[in-house]
């Protein structure tokens, strides 16, 4: 199906959604956190990056700027996926980024999720 780049420090989510992925034919990679997603996507070039918002080194912010700063990465669209409090003005934030697809809460229904990654990998 294609190539996911998952960018979260909570390793039940990471698992869950690599897992859920997998299972669709998606190749899965992780990174733990920001300074390690940033390396990893400009690597690997993914197809598509789920992102949390607060990590221990870099956040989801600063991940999505410093994609948005290279050429190789700057089209990959990302997702951000928080479980922080869903906070209207930090939607905005994200959403001013053009990269940033959608923002959503880590509650959200994987079918909803599924659904956005394939709209937007076909995309490409």
């Amino acid at each position: 199906m294609g190539l996911m780049l998952i960018v979260d420090d909570n390793v039940e989510f990471r698992t869950m959604i690599s897992d859920y992925f997998t299972d669709l034919g998606f190749t899965v990679e992780i990174a733990e956190n920001g300074r390690e997603g940033l390396l990893k996507a400009k690597a690997i070039r993914p197809d598509i990056i789920l992102c949390d918002v607060m990590m221990p080194d870099i956040g989801g912010i600063e991940v999505i700027r410093g994609l948005q700063a290279d050429d190789e990465t700057r089209a990959i669209p990302v997702l951000v996926i928080t479980g922080t409090f869903f906070d209207k003005d930090m939607s905005e934030l994200f959403r001013q980024e053009s990269n940033c697809r959608e923002f959503m809460s880590k509650t959200v229904e994987l079918s909803y999720l599924q659904k956005k990654v394939e709209d937007l990998t076909r995309k490409k």
